[in-house]
């Protein structure tokens, strides 16, 4: 297995860029089947000089959810077992992050991410919060009893300040094994295949379009004997499924545990049961069945819960298990995103298939782009999967276009709600959007993100004061979208052109999207010497991008001043007025 993952990292060329974080970013994408890793790297990696053992800091309110992770990449991987002091070193980047009272009081690195740590943990947007160490060796117990105290004493911290209830705190070892399960699962998604005589008190078969089942009453004792075996494998179709599972639970799990003991003879009424994949399930009447392979793709917080109950009564719980054998990809596929609960389909899927987004759909096919799904989630293998270079992601192509039109706040904050509600769609989609202003405005925000990452590859030698000042603005968190929204907002000065209508704006020839890239670089780098002094303000507020007096008051200021330069950097915006459609 860690042979498939070694090579699927190697053809991983595009996260080469992050150095010793590409392992990191690999399993982050991997784990929580994020579409666009580079736009996530832009602003969650906090590695560096002075990080204080904060290597990614990533948050996400629409998920409820953060990964604080420290990496580490062993040039020799015959050694056993990963430095215990690398773990260790996470109680004083948890200390630092969750500690700190005063965002002074924390590096100039990590300022930025604990402001909007805490800003969430001050709203209670945050329910999930998981501390990775991800390393390249064998995992070891003094490891995870090191991660399991770190994750208490990040809890004990929180809960000093703010409220916890529902709060899951845990730590996670992302070594060897861990990722090389995770990544055969996104491949295959039965990891386990053994096979299982298992008692029933009745059961019956049902068949469809590509698919058979086998309906059982199943004992909840043989559930909790497979995941005290198998653990994470045993979720190994819908790994996303199984972390979130463990996300603001603690009430509901309760309640599981709470039934199988006291009330065991009501738990098949209460409760949902399972639903498995298997190769192979065989049934011809009596009190068993057998099946061969098995992962669970709903009903990972029930397995869980009773998974740590303790009871003497556990012999008489009972639930419903379906287990469904299907050989077709696109239906399995299917069957996990449909059957999951515990990860609900995501916002951009409601809108997949209505008008707008199927036309676009169309248009980019014709240009050549690929990627664009019209905000359907694609599956493990999309993810993981080197993009190619003129792939283009929907949920970022989204943020983009919020953030180009005046939206930075829904870009950053509230990127789900660009799905979720109608009136920010229309607004952000509006019928009259194309597929190349789509590509104007993405290929705008890919040229910030690459700047900010040339610069933080940079960070450990001599850079000038300009340098240094740019890299202190990019690492304020939502800086790139705060630029996207600058420039929108100053793009008559730099095409010196009156432009009634800037869902109108796009390149006049069909450029790839490296190329489009490339026309935006030299108008960037020109525009971004005004950031660090016109565009702070609004991302060190009290709210950052949701303080929309802050943001139209630096807006304003730095159309003004672009305005008022226009001449200095004509001969820059004259080159790319030429090849821009208004």
């Amino acid at each position: 297995m860690t042979d498939a993952l070694d090579a699927a990292l190697a053809q991983r060329d595009d996260l080469d860029q992050y150095g010793s974080a590409k392992r990191m970013l690999f399993a982050l994408q991997l784990s929580l089947d994020l579409e666009d890793i580079h736009s996530v790297a832009a602003t969650a990696l906090t590695d560096g000089p002075d990080d204080k053992s904060c290597d990614l800091v990533y948050i996400d309110r629409d998920s409820r959810s953060m990964v604080l992770a420290q990496g580490y990449e062993a040039t020799k991987v015959n050694q056993t077992q990963a430095p215990l002091a690398k773990a260790t070193s996470l109680h004083q980047a948890v200390n630092w992050l969750f500690g700190s009272h005063s965002e002074n009081d924390v590096p100039q690195r990590l300022r930025s991410a604990w402001k909007e740590l805490h800003e969430a943990l001050t709203d209670d947007a945050i329910d999930f919060i998981d501390v990775w160490f991800v390393h390249n060796l064998p995992e070891n117990h003094q490891i995870a009893e090191e991660l399991d105290a770190v994750a208490k004493a990040t809890y004990g911290i929180i809960a000093a300040r703010y409220n916890v209830d529902g709060m899951s705190v845990v730590g996670t070892e992302v070594g060897r094994e861990t990722l090389s399960d995770r990544y055969e699962g996104s491949r295959t998604p039965i990891l386990v295949g053994d096979e299982f005589s298992i008692p029933v008190s009745g059961a019956f078969t049902e068949n469809g379009e590509n698919w058979s089942a086998l309906c059982a009453s199943i004992p909840a004792s043989w559930l909790r004997s497979q995941f005290s075996e198998h653990r994470e494998r045993l979720f190994s179709a819908n790994i996303r499924g199984y972390l979130g599972s463990t996300r603001s639970q603690s009430n509901i799990n309760n309640g599981i545990q709470a039934t199988a003991r006291t009330q065991p003879g009501r738990f098949w009424a209460y409760n949902n049961g399972i639903t498995a994949l298997v190769h192979s399930f065989d049934y011809s009447g009596g009190n068993s069945v057998k099946i061969t392979g098995i992962a669970i793709v709903n009903g990972a917080q029930t397995t869980g819960a009773l998974g740590s109950t303790d009871s003497e009564k556990m012999e008489e719980v009972k639930l419903l298990a379906r287990f469904i054998k299907c050989d077709d990809s696109a239906t399995v596929q299917d069957i996990i995103r449909y059957n999951n609960r515990q990860n609900p389909t995501q916002a951009s899927d409601f809108r997949s298939n209505d008008r707008v987004q199927s036309r676009l759909v169309r248009e980019f096919a014709g240009l050549g782009v690929v990627g664009y799904n019209g905000g359907r989630r694609g599956g493990a293998e999309d993810v993981i999967r080197r993009p190619g270079e003129n792939q283009l992601a929907a949920t970022v192509a989204a943020q983009a276009l919020a953030s180009f039109h005046g939206r930075p706040d829904v870009a950053y904050h509230e990127k789900g709600q660009i799905w979720e509600q109608d009136a920010i769609y229309s607004t952000v989609f509006p019928e009259r959007v194309s597929a190349r202003h789509i590509l104007f405005v993405y290929s705008l925000l890919r040229a910030l993100e690459q700047s900010k990452t040339g610069l933080s590859s940079r960070s450990g030698a001599v850079q000038t004061q300009r340098d240094q000042d740019l890299a202190k603005w990019f690492g304020m968190r939502g800086s790139t979208f705060l630029a996207v929204t600058a420039i929108g907002a100053s793009i008559e000065s730099v095409l010196n052109v009156p432009i009634p209508d800037r869902y109108s704006l796009e390149f006049s020839k069909n450029l790839a999207i490296p190329k489009a890239v490339e026309a935006w670089l030299p108008v960037t780098k020109a525009l971004l010497a005004l950031a660090p002094n016109q565009l702070s303000a609004p991302l060190s507020s009290t709210g950052g991008l949701r303080n929309r007096a802050a943001v139209d008051s630096a807006i304003s200021t730095f159309t003004a001043v672009v305005s008022a330069t226009s001449q200095v950097n004509e001969p820059i915006y004259s080159a790319f007025a030429e090849i821009v459609k208004a």
